[in-house]
């Protein structure tokens, strides 16, 4: 991946509408938005979504949170660094997008603001409430200093950061391994709550994996709240029981440790409760799309009642993980402690990061080049292999840290 083929990627999304720019006006676009990223607006670092679309392409009575509200300028404006650093706190980058397109020989100009709304955050922030409608036209964000991101629709096609180049990231919560160490879990708790009938609409199969859809939800949750704090963090997720405590003991000295009582399993308690819920309202012989969709799009009360309970429990996790230290929970994602100190004395030399979701496709990587909080997870996961850490650096980049056939591979997360 190099800058020509990202110019010639967004020239083919755009290429066949009518007034199209041309490869030269697309290139000269994005380095706009590059210098523009290097600005501040009193204070702030310029922060902004940039959509390259024509004004005819967004209707002129829609608004979130399913479509888009399009408001257009009388005057169109110069698509410059110094107006996309005054139009960014209006264009706040969660909600609205800032679009520009050429006027006929006059380049790129700025036509107007969409207000979209935060739901496009759910795929990386997680979230019951479905997307809405997709953007049409390609998006770049104006993430961090010299950090841009290429999207089209809610898909990363590219990133440029700092002098290189990438292709997307992945998505490590489609990991084959995320999903394998946790399914016993899941079948356990879905035999547990057969035995309070669990209703019988949707197959026992289903209901795991639903369970597992759910969580994954729940931790992108807090991995989200954490990247977007500027703070970072480190989240190590146990073996589950009194292995969990055992290894907890063994390697880490947490300065908050929790009670292993009830207050601890407030997740299970949860999960149980919303999967209960979305069983009974399926229909008999749900598949798990249609359950997957009635979690996501049903208006329930106590299923909304349910969803915020459990992201403001998220909330609260991404809260302690403010504390230095590594947040200590066990597979369960009951809370053994916060504030951890991980005391392996064993150096790792040796780590390599993966570049498909099956960890097949490695590449040595500098362990060197990494600070304190990825070195102690690295250990950790060296001498225990059913460990599965989160690191989330100040500068918002996210990593999953796991053994694989004894050997340490971490995984680089795709953020917005």
């Amino acid at each position: 991946m190099n800058f020509n083929s990202i110019v010639a990627r967004l020239h083919g999304l755009v290429g066949n509408d009518p007034g199209a720019p041309s490869i030269a006006q697309i290139e000269s676009a994005c380095n706009v938005l590059y210098a523009s990223s290097l600005l501040k607006e009193e204070g702030r670092p310029v922060r902004a979504r940039v959509t390259l679309a024509p004004p005819e392409a967004f209707a002129t009575a829609e608004g979130p949170p399913i479509g888009t509200h399009a408001v257009r300028f009388t005057t169109p404006y110069a698509f410059s660094t110094n107006e996309i650093k005054r139009l960014s706190p209006a264009a706040s980058f969660f909600h609205s997008v800032i679009a520009a397109w050429p006027d006929r020989d006059r380049g790129f100009r700025i036509w107007g603001i969409l207000n979209t709304g935060p739901r496009w955050m759910n795929l990386v922030a997680g979230g019951r409430k479905p997307l809405g409608g997709e953007m049409p036209h390609p998006i770049i964000h104006v993430r961090d200093p010299g950090w841009l991101l290429f999207y089209q629709g809610y898909s990363l096609v590219a990133e440029w950061r700092g002098r290189e180049f990438h292709g997307p990231r992945l998505d490590v919560f489609q990991s084959p391994l995320l999903n394998q160490r946790f399914a016993h879990l899941r079948r356990n708790l879905i035999a547990e709550l057969a035995e309070g009938c669990l209703p019988d609409t949707i197959n026992t199969d289903d209901y795991a994996e639903l369970c597992h859809l759910i969580s994954l939800q729940f931790v992108k949750r807090v991995i989200n709240l954490v990247r977007t704090s500027g703070h970072g963090g480190s989240l190590v997720m146990l073996p589950a029981f009194m292995e969990g405590n055992e290894v907890a003991t063994r390697w880490i000295d947490c300065k908050y440790s929790a009670e292993p009582d009830a207050a601890g399993l407030r997740f299970r308690h949860l999960l149980q409760s919303i999967i209960r819920r979305v069983g009974q309202l399926c229909q008999k012989n749900s598949s798990l799309e249609q359950a997957w969709q009635q979690f996501r799009h049903s208006d329930d009360p106590e299923l909304d009642r349910l969803e915020e309970a459990f992201f403001e429990l998220a909330r609260f996790f991404s809260d302690l993980m403010q504390v230095d230290g590594a947040l200590v929970l066990d597979q369960r994602l009951c809370i053994l402690g916060f504030g951890g100190e991980i005391r392996v004395d064993r150096n790792v030399f040796q780590v390599s990061q993966s570049h498909d979701l099956g960890g097949t496709n490695l590449t040595d990587w500098n362990v060197q080049a990494d600070g304190t909080r990825h070195r102690s997870v690295y250990r950790l996961c060296s001498v225990e292999p059913k460990v599965i850490g989160f690191v989330i650096s100040q500068d918002s980049q996210v990593r999953m840290i796991a053994n694989v056939e004894e050997s340490v591979v971490f995984w680089m997360h795709t953020v917005v």
